[in-house]
């Protein structure tokens, strides 16, 4: 299997990010591509500088990386798998500066895999993953020079692959590994490979449901009703009050309502802000329109309030 292994260092000037540096390391540890770019935008960095220690001076006589991207573009044209470590910025910004081909499902990102297999270990989720100095310790590797050269980590990055993969692959049973076995074979993998992306594809989806996860709670003011959304739920006063609320036989309608609002009616959904316009387009025939006013209110009866109160979705991905 073609495997291009790489790292980039670059002028992290937020929207005029370039490349200053790009490395490559083949499946057999041999560097096939180690470059300095001049940017065409940026003349200074120096808040990267301080990290990679790549100065303008040291870049001053070198290409654009758009001058040599067709012989980039070859050697991933050629790479069945693009590995790196936070590699989703990586490819970020090769796209960025005209790299293509670069999809999903032909790139593994290492910090993945470190998290398949030392998550548990090291009480750490997908996305609170540690550096590549962390993971390299975890794996034994003796670095011969500084990190943060894209060479250096890139070599890194391809020492914690071959480490990683062996110890996925066993953590998980996924196929049989000879005891001496020096390389895996392109089926052990793909096989490996299979599996790491199933387990982030169910991490994010769990991630995502969480983070969809709220409450929709409806107010009432002097003038009308406001829906609010809230991602925690009510304090335990509030929620007691709440109750009381729900509990009564006609609509919960105070006759006084104060400025700041009186809590009406609350429920938990599995996709907040879906409810939230939902809702928002279901109520929207009875909205007071009063100009200047900061909130959107609205004149409800008591069947509006009992479907607020019946509401309930369904996260979809």
């Amino acid at each position: 299997m073609h495997i291009a292994c790489l790292d980039t260092e670059s002028t992290s000037t937020g929207k005029y990010n370039e490349i200053l540096e790009l490395a490559i390391f083949s499946a057999r540890g041999e560097l096939v591509l180690n470059s300095l770019y001049k940017p065409r935008k940026n003349r200074r960095w120096p808040h990267s500088e301080k990290i990679h220690g790549i100065s303008p001076e040291m870049v001053q006589d070198k290409p654009h990386f758009q001058d040599n991207l067709r012989k980039i573009q070859k050697i991933f044209d050629r790479s069945d798998m693009v590995l790196g470590f936070a590699l989703t910025n990586d490819i970020q910004l090769l796209e960025k500066s005209g790299v293509t081909g670069l999809a999903p499902e032909r790139c593994m990102d290492v910090r993945d895999l470190f998290w398949a297999v030392y998550g548990e270990e090291l009480g750490m989720d997908l996305f609170h993953v540690p550096s590549l100095v962390k993971c390299a310790e975890h794996c034994g590797y003796e670095w011969e020079e500084d990190a943060h050269s894209a060479a250096a980590d890139a070599k890194a990055t391809l020492f914690c692959y071959d480490v990683l993969m062996k110890l996925f692959i066993k953590k998980y049973n996924l196929c049989p590994i000879e005891e001496n076995q020096q390389r895996l074979t392109d089926e052990q993998i793909n096989t490996a490979w299979q599996y790491l992306r199933s387990m982030v594809e169910t991490e994010l989806l769990h991630k995502a449901m969480e983070k969809a996860k709220g409450w929709l709670f409806l107010l009432q003011y002097p003038e009308g009703y406001s829906l609010v959304a809230r991602k925690k739920p009510l304090k335990p006063k509030q929620q007691e009050r709440l109750t009381e609320l729900s509990q009564e036989e006609e609509a919960p309608v105070e006759e006084n309502p104060s400025e700041n609002g009186i809590m009406v009616a609350g429920i938990e959904l599995a996709d907040c802000s879906k409810g939230y316009e939902e809702m928002t387009a279901y109520f929207a025939p009875k909205l007071v329109k009063r100009e200047g006013y900061y909130k959107t209110l609205y004149q409800l009866d008591k069947e509006d309030i009992q479907h607020f109160q019946e509401y309930r979705n369904t996260f979809e991905a």
